[in-house]
């Protein structure tokens, strides 16, 4: 299973250093998954470049929908109790944002819950360290 941080999986939709390995990733068949923080998270993204007019009207329109088409086919994690049972761990020893709080806990929990091997796939480099420490393999796209 690979876990796609927000980070990361924004590399699909806004070209940048790393978006060949992450539509590489995606496209080779394994499930994909995600915390539904992601979801507001790219749109937004997305959405400020837009406004930035980085992003024009018509390709706009086009990622938007490939993100939401995307969408339907990751596996999404919940914001469930199980998933904030590790978030105090995760703050407390490594001083992690709120965000990538949640996103590390989310790849740990579907670690637990799979019993199976989480690749967290992120470009924040507090974050894959926190990762590493985790016992996570790790893939930092835009390296």
């Amino acid at each position: 299973m690979i876990y796609f941080d927000s980070s990361a999986l924004v590399k699909r939709y806004i070209e940048e250093e790393g978006s060949d390995k992450v539509n590489a990733l995606l496209e080779e068949g394994s499930m994909a998954a995600a915390s539904r923080l992601a979801y507001p998270e790219i749109l937004a993204a997305i959405t400020r470049r837009h406004k930035a007019e980085e992003i024009k009207s018509g390709a706009f329109e086009r990622v938007r929908k490939a993100f939401k088409a995307d969408w339907e086919s990751l596996v999404v994690v919940e914001l469930h109790k199980e998933v904030f049972q590790f978030i105090d761990e995760m703050i407390a020893k490594y001083a992690l944002k709120g965000a990538d709080s949640i996103h590390l806990s989310s790849a740990m929990w579907l670690k637990k819950a799979t019993k199976g091997d989480v690749v967290f796939v992120a470009s924040d480099l507090e974050l894959i360290k926190a990762a590493k420490a985790e016992k996570l393999k790790v893939c930092n796209p835009g390296r």
